[in-house]
């Protein structure tokens, strides 16, 4: 069980091809009364968005398909379009668990795989706060954007 997450009901939705991921992911979550689903594509990932606005965590697992490099677009666009679901990054290749604000325009939290359960009750609770702050950026960018354009 987590000690400290007493944040929104999560109800994520994980983008991941792996099974073991899921898998451990959907029982630490369920034990903790959290729902995941799983979708094996971002096509599918965007459908889901769009029909379930109830989604609010996102957990991509950027293993599972191509080379980070070649999602960068498909994670940029969710990141505008649904800008408000905290986004959680998962990936063997990640050194460490990051929840500061430095992979804002990928993600709000990237987690280490395997993810412990202490880590993920963490980006449970950072991924939302960070993603206020990536909400903060967007605006600000924008309303300079319309400034400029205004003049």
């Amino acid at each position: 069980m987590f000690s400290i997450y007493d944040g929104p009901d999560a109800r994520c939705i994980l983008l991941s091809k792996r099974s073991s991921l899921v898998a451990g992911l959907q029982d630490a979550l369920e034990q903790n009364e959290a729902e995941l689903t799983a979708i094996q594509d971002y096509a599918a990932l965007e459908n889901a968005l769009a029909a379930d606005p109830g989604i609010n965590f996102v957990m991509i697992d950027l293993d599972s398909h191509a080379s980070v490099n070649a999602q960068i677009p498909s994670l940029q666009r969710l990141r505008r379009l649904y800008r408000d679901r905290p986004t959680i990054l998962l990936s063997a290749d990640f050194t460490t668990n990051e929840f500061g604000t430095h992979r804002k325009m990928l993600g709000d939290v990237s987690l280490r795989v395997p993810v412990l359960h202490t880590s993920l009750e963490i980006a449970l609770l950072q991924a939302p706060v960070n993603n206020l702050e990536w909400c903060a950026h967007l605006d600000a960018t924008s309303s300079g954007a319309a400034k400029v354009a205004a003049e």
